[in-house]
């Protein structure tokens, strides 16, 4: 049982704080919990035991104590996608082990006075994992016209190495890869001593040392352009400055957050496109400084018309399936950290098909032949404490029941034939004349009728007719006639459930992201030709969308080896003696071939057809700003296109529910060489994105 002599500790490491070594290392020392794979992640131990010029002996081991030189370090990185982490390192991935030896000693060129330097006091022993994460890391899609991924751990259709596909199980290790969006790393350090006869030993009784756990993605910004390595701009998380600066943003460059005086920058989008995404790492749904929960997250999304006068307002949340949940208070809210990336389609026809009002009712068609253009971002509404008592329903107490209902099983149950009076709390909490209360409330089963909220002798007018968890606001205006200060009551006979009830007063709305700003195109498709649409890794790790619509060109680039053979044959013909003057219509030939006359075979012969498909199309006119973001298309390794055909259709036969689309993503490789962003001669430019499909060109063999 070797140990190790003094005492060792975290010099360098991605994610510290003001207390170690890295404030020593950059100005306002270096808290980024969020990392890029492709920057530097250096790890280092720094142990007292011998100063930097001296070296490790077998002769200071001291037997009586079982202590030695360090003489190795084992680093061990760990990763996952799983949060809350792993209790314990087996339940982590373990992506590599690394055995280093103490660093190199520092020299001093100094030597004017040599006997005055001063050797460092600590050995030091340093890696560097930026490249093992790079590995760890892709892309992961979201299947077109899909809301989200269905689980921030396994993510969408993942890249990286193909898995082992034999086992039938849903989600497997073996055959799924988890999401190649994000990892959590964790890397600790053991040492290894040199013992009294030589030999070299892993300690053991003592500790491992842990470093801080962060997170990376698969981001690589410019240096000399971007300063994301050096803020935090890309972490999603709730502080009351957030609401008035908003400068948090979404994992795309693209300059649709930008406004020259009040006018937007406006990414094009088109009524029939299903795949627009928003990505984002959520951090931090808690707002530190007053202990605020928050209750509801959302992507909200504002139409305008082409003046600029409002028009529509609706929410997203299907990214909500993928963050943790708690209950406060007898109320639902977000965990405290959920430190993943999330990812929300808000796309023209997924907005159409699949948005809400704020009370969780259905909208359809928001975006109308009049709408010009719409904006979205991320919002939080805190949690005040549930004023409702019992509003899981685990007893009948605190509620009043009228006609039809009863209480089992944690629910409230209506047979039909209700009264007015429905279910009511029998507290009368202080409710405030003229302010403004948020409730929500399940109704966990549906067979028909109608039933509304009611908050005193108030409603807000919307009746709810399924499933679901349903949400909104009612200004308090007196008590209700009965005495009831909360009030779930049928509109009309209401045969059905609900569950988890709760008002809270005075909710605050933040908006915890930049305004990303979209504006429609309504150019009418060039039938039979089409327009491209290009999907890609974007440099913050994300996946961006283009479509490109002028002069497409498609065609095949064709190689062919060729062989010489014996030829056949070809000077006679066999005649039809050998049948005895048989009718050579009837005569019994073995097959079509006679001896001689074969002409259908020549001398040389094709062994094999090597082709591509070779595809090209241009952008419109491009200003600076547009031209340096599309720039990413020719860097980025994974480009698809949409395409419709009738083998993409076959996955939305099979299961509409994974695949919603008769589209699919179609690899596709950039094969530009070159690409001008910039022209002060000619002004715009036009880029023309040559490309061919991953998929090669099936030929046959000779």
């Amino acid at each position: 049982m070797a140990k190790y002599k003094g005492i060792i500790f975290s010099g360098i490491q991605p994610y510290g704080d003001p207390s170690d070594n890295l404030i020593y290392m950059s100005y306002g020392w270096r808290a980024n919990f969020l990392k890029s794979a492709n920057t530097q992640m250096r790890y280092q131990v720094m142990w007292n035991g011998l100063n930097e010029n001296q070296a490790p002996s077998k002769s200071n081991f001291n037997a009586g104590n079982n202590k030695g030189d360090i003489i190795n370090m084992v680093f061990k990185v760990y990763a996952t996608t799983e949060y809350p982490y792993p209790v314990t390192f087996e339940n982590w991935d373990l992506v590599a082990t690394i055995k280093k030896t103490r660093d190199i000693a520092n020299k001093s060129y100094d030597t004017t006075a040599p006997s005055n330097e001063t050797p460092l006091t600590y050995q030091r022993f340093t890696i560097d994992i930026s490249q093992l994460c790079q590995d760890l890391l892709s892309y992961s899609l979201v299947p077109i016209n899909k809301g989200t991924w269905q689980a921030s751990e396994w993510g969408g259709m993942n890249g990286g190495q193909t898995k082992q596909d034999n086992v039938t199980e849903t989600i497997s290790d073996y055959n799924v890869s988890r999401n190649g969006a994000y990892r959590h790393i964790f890397v600790t350090a053991i040492p290894e001593v040199i013992l009294a006869n030589g030999t070299i030993e892993e300690v053991t009784g003592q500790n491992p040392l842990q470093f801080n756990k962060i997170a990376v993605i698969n981001s690589v910004a410019q240096y000399e352009q971007q300063d994301i390595f050096y803020n935090l701009k890309y972490i999603i998380q709730q502080f009351t400055s957030i609401s008035s600066d908003a400068s948090r943003g979404f994992m795309s460059l693209c300059p649709n957050f930008t406004q020259t005086g009040n006018i937007p920058f406006l990414k094009q989008v088109r009524t029939d496109e299903e795949a627009e995404w928003l990505y984002w790492y959520q951090k931090s749904m808690f707002n530190g400084s007053t202990g605020d929960f928050t209750s509801t997250s959302r992507l909200k999304v504002e139409t305008y018309l082409s003046n600029g006068t409002a028009q529509n307002t609706m929410y997203l949340s299907d990214f909500n399936s993928n963050l943790l949940t708690t209950t406060r208070s007898n109320l639902e809210v977000f965990q405290k950290n959920q430190n993943r990336v999330c990812v929300q389609n808000v796309s023209p026809v997924y907005i159409n098909a699949n948005a809400q009002d704020d009370g969780g009712n259905a909208l359809t068609n928001q975006i109308d032949s009049s709408t010009s253009y719409y904006k979205t971002h991320l919002e939080y509404i805190n949690a005040e404490d549930n004023l409702v008592l019992n509003g899981n329903f685990a007893s009948a107490s605190d509620w009043n029941l009228g006609t039809g209902w009863t209480i089992s099983g944690g629910e409230a149950i209506s047979t039909g034939s209700n009264s007015y009076g429905g279910v009511k709390q029998t507290s009368t909490p202080s409710l405030q004349v003229g302010t403004t209360y948020r409730y929500s409330f399940e109704i966990t089963s549906y067979t028909s009728g109608q039933v509304r909220f009611v908050i005193g002798q108030t409603d807000n007018g919307f009746n709810y007719t399924s499933t679901g968890v349903f949400t909104g606001t009612i200004t308090y205006t007196g008590i209700h006639p009965s005495g009831a200060s909360f009030l779930v009551s049928p509109w009309g006979d209401f045969v059905g459930s609900i569950d988890n009830v709760s008002v809270q007063a005075n909710p605050t709305t933040i908006r915890a992201t930049e305004f990303r700003y979209f504006g429609i195109d309504r150019e009418t498709a060039n039938i039979p030709y089409g327009f491209v649409r290009f999907h890609w890794l974007n440099r913050i790790g994300g996946i961006d969308s283009y479509t490109a619509k002028r002069n497409i060109t498609q065609g095949l680039s064709i190689n062919r080896d060729t062989i010489e053979t014996k030829s056949a044959d070809r000077t006679w013909y066999q005649d039809d003696q050998l049948f005895n003057g048989a009718d050579v219509n009837t005569a019994n030939y073995i097959s079509n071939t006679m001896r001689g006359g074969n002409l259908y075979k020549g001398g040389r012969e094709v062994l094999n057809v090597k082709a591509q498909r070779n595809n090209s199309v241009y952008t419109e006119p491009l200003n600076k700003q547009t031209a340096d973001w599309l720039e990413e298309i020719m860097t980025s390794p994974n480009v698809w296109i949409e395409m419709d055909t009738e083998a993409t259709a076959r996955g939305n036969t099979v299961n509409p529910f994974q695949r919603p689309s008769t589209k699919e993503y179609m690899p596709v490789i950039i094969t530009n060489s070159d690409v001008e962003t910039l022209n002060q001669e000619t002004g715009l430019v036009k880029f023309n994105i040559e490309y061919t499909l991953a998929h090669k060109v099936q030929t046959q063999r000779n």
